[in-house]
């Protein structure tokens, strides 16, 4: 993999490269949860923001939601809408940025953005989060995952920088150009509890946020703790 094609173009020569090996993933019992709470209040129209490989727009779509979704990646897209004939289901997917959900206004009952929201810079993800207000109706919810400033790959991010190994974008924000076995090569957004409940959350009441922390395998193949925040949300009514 090239690292500054990885850096230029997002998670395309990820999902091209390395995609079968995630494509199987099953989904999250959190977003299975929220397909639960969904029905139970009566959601119909669900986006999956950075949908991939479409591990959490087919669990929706088999679930009988209205299901759309959109990702950067032409090749995580075309997966998704392979898989999605295979399993004879249906969903509206798009390439478009996350920032640029195409739908219009007040549109969905819920929007899930798994692992998609830290790649970039804070005033991107502000950015991205104001779009998703906008796209939710009145009462509609937020499925999100942030990472925590306790991952060790915050840490290790900044033992880099001296060497010339990392970059640091700005504060809690980090690139790895020569990762090639995960995706640090993208910029990734360490954040603690007070910035996504105090800074990201504007319009948005907190349902839960819990930090969920597990050992996992970094980039150089060795141990560490990783800690994501796991984000549900609803639109303030007006």
């Amino acid at each position: 993999m090239n690292p500054k094609r990885t850096l230029t173009q997002g998670w395309e020569p990820i999902w091209r490269e390395h995609g079968a090996r995630w494509e199987l993933l099953e989904p999250h019992p959190r977003v299975v949860e929220l397909a639960r709470t969904l029905k139970e209040q009566g959601g119909s129209r669900v986006h999956d923001l950075g949908c991939g490989l479409g591990r959490h727009l087919l669990l929706m779509a088999a679930e009988g939601f209205e299901v759309y979704g959109s990702d950067i990646s032409p090749t995580a897209l075309e997966t998704c809408e392979r898989r999605l004939r295979e399993a004879n289901l249906s969903a509206t997917v798009t390439r478009s940025e996350m920032t640029a959900i195409p739908q219009p206004d007040r549109f969905f009952d819920a929007v899930i953005a798994w692992n998609v929201l830290y790649h970039a810079k804070t005033d991107v993800i502000l950015k991205a989060l104001r779009g998703i207000h906008d796209k939710l109706a009145d009462g509609g919810l937020l499925l999100a995952t942030f990472i925590s400033t306790a991952d060790g790959q915050r840490d290790r991010s900044k033992e880099l920088v001296p060497e010339g190994r990392a970059e640091e974008l700005e504060p809690n924000t980090f690139v790895i150009p020569g990762d090639t076995a995960t995706d640090k090569a993208l910029a990734h957004h360490y954040s603690s509890e007070d910035e996504i409940r105090n800074t990201f959350l504007d319009g948005f009441e907190v349902v839960s946020l819990e930090e969920v922390r597990v050992e996992a395998l970094d980039f150089e193949r060795r141990r560490y703790p990783a800690a994501h925040w796991h984000l549900l949300a609803r639109k303030q009514r007006a």
